[in-house]
């Protein structure tokens, strides 16, 4: 599904991303981690198209995404940003129907399967009571929510997305991770998340890449990654690590945090 190729970024004369490497296999719910700075959203603007690489190659199905312009990316990947701004006052049900712009001939005029297809990206994420509501005039945790229902009615098979749950409540943040856990094992689609959360990646990510510098850390299982000395040494930080009695899954704890300007 995706394939990058000694990737080289910088956003000055320093590199920021070191000749990386890393493919990653449909129907996959991977999860990029690491600390404040490590690459994470610059890595997920490149796959995105939105910055280019200085050197190395992106493909998407074999397809180099630098060969394509915005409307067949936007085929192949949607994207969901941090945040989303709206100069206009479009209802969410219009934010949602944008996402159909890569496959239509023209938005204004009715679709049937587009219709549906936004109907059902505005239900499995809990909007359809807001549909007609002004987007401009949700709480920061709606919008992002009708941002990843646009994303969904883009139909396509790979959906990349950056810090989706900051802005969300933890029931919302649960329903959002567990609805792109469905859209792997139900519809075969790969899901590549950025997320300060590591809780929530490792409860819900089969595969987890540690970033740090620019460089992958550590790539795998999230019991492989998620080590002591690993977490310690990368995020600067003693943690306890415990498996989840009610998700059987990982999770850490940090403790004895040192304090701003201390050693």
């Amino acid at each position: 599904m995706l394939k990058i190729n000694r990737l080289n970024f910088s956003y000055t004369t320093t590199p920021f991303i070191n000749a990386l490497s890393l493919s990653i296999k449909e129907g996959s719910y991977v999860g990029i981690i690491g600390p404040n700075g490590s690459g994470k959203s610059t890595l997920i603007k490149l796959i995105a198209g939105i910055l280019k690489p200085v050197t190395g190659i992106i493909t998407s199905e074999n397809e180099n995404i630098l060969a394509l312009d915005r409307k067949q990316l936007a085929r192949k990947m949607a994207y969901v940003p941090q945040s989303i701004d709206m100069t206009f006052n479009f209802s969410v049900e219009e934010v949602v129907t944008m996402g159909r712009f890569p496959h239509a001939e023209n938005l204004i005029k009715k679709d049937e399967q587009s219709e549906q297809l936004v109907f059902d990206a505005l239900k499995k994420t809990g909007l359809l009571e807001l549909r007609n509501r002004s987007f401009m005039g949700l709480s920061g945790g709606e919008k992002q929510r009708a941002v990843i229902a646009s994303a969904l009615a883009q139909q396509t098979k790979l959906i990349l997305l950056d810090e989706p749950t900051s802005a969300l409540d933890l029931r919302h943040q649960q329903e959002i991770y567990r609805l792109l856990k469905r859209l792997c094992t139900d519809e075969g689609r790969t899901v590549v998340v950025v997320t300060h959360d590591i809780n929530l990646a490792a409860q819900f990510c089969d595969r987890l890449i540690l970033l740090n510098e620019g460089n992958i850390v550590k790539d795998g299982k999230p019991e492989d990654v998620l080590k002591f000395p690993i977490i310690e040494e990368v995020y600067g930080v003693k943690v306890y690590i415990d498996i989840n009695p009610f998700t059987k899954s990982l999770y850490i704890l940090p403790y004895n945090l040192p304090e701003y300007g201390s050693d």
